[in-house]
Parts: C-alpha cells; structure tokens; sequence
C-alpha cells in the first residue's frame, strides 16, 4: 500500500530517441523474460517495467497502479548488478478498474 497521503499525478513520461539503457547489443531489460503477445493482445493490455531508488518506492508505485487498473499485482522487486536503483514489472488492463488482478 502507498504511504497515505502520497499521490502520483503523471507516472508516465515518453522521451524520443535512442535507449540510454543499451550496453553493445544488450538492453539493461534483457533479464526480463520476453514479453509475450498475449500480454498486449488487444487495447487496453500494457507491460510497465518500473525503477526507481528503493523497494518501498517501486512497492508503491505497483500497489497504486493497482488501486487505479486491473494489474498483476504487486510482484517481485529484483536489483541488477551494476545498475543503479531496483526494478520490477507488472502488467495491466488500463480499460478495467483496479482491485481485481488479472
């Protein structure tokens, strides 16, 4: 649960060009198992890979996605050797309200 009080207005923000993640031929989410068609299958379905600082922060991020969209749910936080910070992964319906899990 995020801490009361803490609101997220905009959790999203695009920036054009190339990934600054990229090592040679390698993205820093090449650990990740392959996302697979069936969760972007029709509109609405998303994959969020979330990073940030701490776990708590990265926690509450997922647990408010999921109080606004049906999610996956708060899953697993992992940190990657050599990289800054911690990241986790969770997937949603942004068409259905939150609470239900998919």
């Amino acid at each position: 649960m995020p801490a009361a009080g803490i609101r997220f207005p905009s959790l999203v923000r695009v920036e054009p060009g190339p990934s600054a993640n990229r090592l040679g031929s390698f993205a820093v989410a090449a650990v990740m198992k392959p996302i697979d068609e069936q969760h972007i299958a029709k509109p609405g379905l998303v994959v969020v890979d979330i990073t940030g600082g701490d776990e708590d922060t990265v926690r509450a991020v997922m647990a408010a996605l999921e109080e606004r969209w049906a999610t996956s749910g708060v899953g697993p936080v992992r940190r990657d050797p050599g990289e800054p910070g911690v990241r986790a992964r969770i997937y949603a319906d942004v068409l259905r309200p939150g609470g239900d899990g998919l």
